[in-house]
């Protein structure tokens, strides 16, 4: 039975450029198991199987860097904080069972899609990859793509381009090389 409560910080992954990632907060329980199994909990390794509290399988641990590891569910893949992972009779143990992990993750990547959407408006300034650069505005929007101004060119991105950050919108590039790309772009080397 599992008794002592643990918080962590769920972040799912996003198939974006600059790959960001939304946290989604959680509960798991863990009972100390001594330790040995303390310190083994704490290096999880590639390929072991996680369960949740009722012994059930959540999924499998596909890579670790610490301080997180990323838990893949054969549906959604996740990355967890180690100090999430308790110990169980079959084995590591999370807080959640393989559909509530997966609820959690496609809710994080809805909220993701709706505020990177929200997001890209006229306007809206883009910067390079370091978060504070600004290389134009949004001058148009489509439905699958954007046009950037960056007062020199005007160049067409698609919404998969860009993500949203602390400062706003930002690209997986940097200054230079989207000034070389778009340069490229133009005369037709890209």
């Amino acid at each position: 039975m599992l008794s002592k409560p643990m918080k962590f910080a769920l972040i799912a992954t996003i198939a974006l450029p600059a790959a960001i990632a939304a946290p989604v907060q959680a509960q798991s329980q863990a009972q100390p198991q001594g330790e040995a199994q303390a310190s083994a909990m704490a290096q999880p390794t590639e390929g072991t199987v996680v369960y949740d509290a009722a012994g059930n399988q959540v999924g499998t641990i596909k890579t670790v860097a610490a301080p997180n590891f990323v838990i893949d569910t054969g549906k959604n893949t996740a990355t967890l904080a180690v100090s999430s992972l308790g110990q169980g009779p079959k084995g590591p143990v999370i807080g959640f069972t393989r559909d509530e992990l997966d609820a959690a993750v496609e809710k994080a990547a809805a909220e993701t899609a709706a505020a990177l959407a929200a997001a890209i408006v006229v306007d809206a300034p883009v910067h390079a990859s370091d978060g504070v650069t600004v290389i134009g505005k949004i001058s148009e929007v489509a439905e699958a793509d954007f046009v950037l101004d960056t007062g020199t060119a005007k160049v067409k991105l698609p919404r998969t381009a860009v993500a949203n950050g602390p400062n706003g919108l930002f690209i997986g590039m940097t200054a230079q090389q989207f000034a070389d790309a778009t340069k490229s772009a133009a005369t037709g080397q890209m």
